[in-house]
């Protein structure tokens, strides 16, 4: 159960909107559903939503939960997350009181509301609800390689595409819903499974794969990919994580192996020269796609088809000059899909689908 779509949203980022740790915020602006009242930083009033984030939405920024009762807003998205996703203490005093207000809560963090009695009683006394959604469902399978027999549409073999990284928060999920609007420009079908909390609250279903047990992570993936398979010839797998990533990387691996892709889009930040949280250098592009390729291969041969780069920290024309550089270093379709479009990343799995080589 997620919330109705014309639940009116408030995004709740304080100290936080327009930093890295904002991207659940950033990525319900940009692609969700739901109508938004507005975004509480008291850190950002005064600015826009535009100037901080490139994202046009017209709804303005606060400080404090009572202005966000006052415009009229029916939930509070809890939009930060940070490596780890635990709740910070200082918030919840800030849930209550919005919940008291009338408020819905929507959470994405690891730290379940269900399991705060201040804000569960709050939520039972008020009548409100409390969605976590990180918590996995029951019963999830284990995976067998369904998807290499089992992923038709209409009959046909459905292509699946997976999202990969050279970290995580490098544009995984963004470039999945780009392609996937290039795909609606064209009027063709393509299905976005969603496996990570950002992408749940955007398009109302999902299973948040960091959360679900080790044992059922690829599984949860296959039972998500046969479902989508069912309603588009291309499913588009939202990644996680990073091979390369020594925290994160067990979840990337259970999405290579529980979609089964015949192809993969590799999503890049050009300006990052670390891998996330360490110390360790990004890996060099071509190794990565071979080794993405390699451990792929095991159940399905599998190619990394396109390049999609995060530029949002560079100047356009340092975004075109990356661009240049990584299409020139991987011999690939290469672009940044919020800047210039997902088109090119679109017409190369239209490339790749008709060539009968890769069926």
């Amino acid at each position: 159960m997620y919330i109705e779509e014309s639940a009116r949203l408030a995004l709740y980022a304080p100290g936080e909107f327009g930093k890295g740790s904002s991207k659940t915020a950033e990525g319900v602006l940009r692609y969700g559903k739901n109508p938004i009242t507005c975004v509480i930083d008291e850190s950002q009033v005064g600015n826009s939503i535009m100037s901080v984030t490139r994202i046009n939405v017209d709804a303005p920024i606060v400080g404090t939960i009572e202005e966000a009762l006052a415009l009229g807003a029916d939930a509070l998205l809890l939009g930060t997350a940070w490596n780890g996703g635990a709740m910070p203490d200082h918030w919840r005093k800030d849930i209550v009181k919005a919940i008291e207000g009338g408020l819905d809560i929507i959470n994405g963090l690891h730290d379940f509301l269900e399991n705060d009695a201040n804000i569960v009683a709050a939520a039972k006394k008020h009548g409100k609800r409390l969605f976590d959604v990180r918590k996995p469902p029951e019963n999830l399978p284990v995976a067998a390689g369904k998807v290499l027999k089992e992923a038709k549409h209409n009959g046909q073999d459905s292509l699946v595409v997976l999202t990969i990284g050279s970290d995580c928060s490098v544009g995984k999920m963004t470039a999945a819903l780009e392609i996937q609007r290039s795909a609606a420009k064209q009027r063709k079908q393509a299905a976005f499974v969603a496996t990570g909390q950002t992408g749940i609250m955007i398009c109302g279903r999902g299973i948040a794969i960091d959360r679900v047990i080790g044992d059922f992570m690829a599984g949860a993936t296959e039972m998500m990919v046969l479902e989508a398979a069912a309603e588009a010839p291309v499913v588009l797998v939202e990644g996680q994580g990073s091979l390369a990533h020594p925290g994160f990387s067990g979840v990337t691996m259970a999405l290579v192996h529980g979609s089964c892709p015949q192809a993969m889009i590799l999503c890049h930040r050009p300006s990052r020269k670390l891998i996330k949280g360490t110390d360790f250098a990004i890996s060099d592009l071509s190794k990565l796609i071979s080794t993405y390729e390699s451990m792929a291969a095991y159940l399905r041969p599998s190619k990394v088809i396109a390049i999609a780069l995060n530029t949002s920290d560079l100047s356009e024309l340092e975004a075109q000059a990356a661009i240049a550089e990584v299409q020139a270093q991987t011999n690939l379709p290469t672009t940044d899909p919020v800047r210039f479009s997902a088109d090119l990343l679109w017409q190369a799995i239209e490339d790749f689908s008709l060539t009968p080589a890769n069926h």
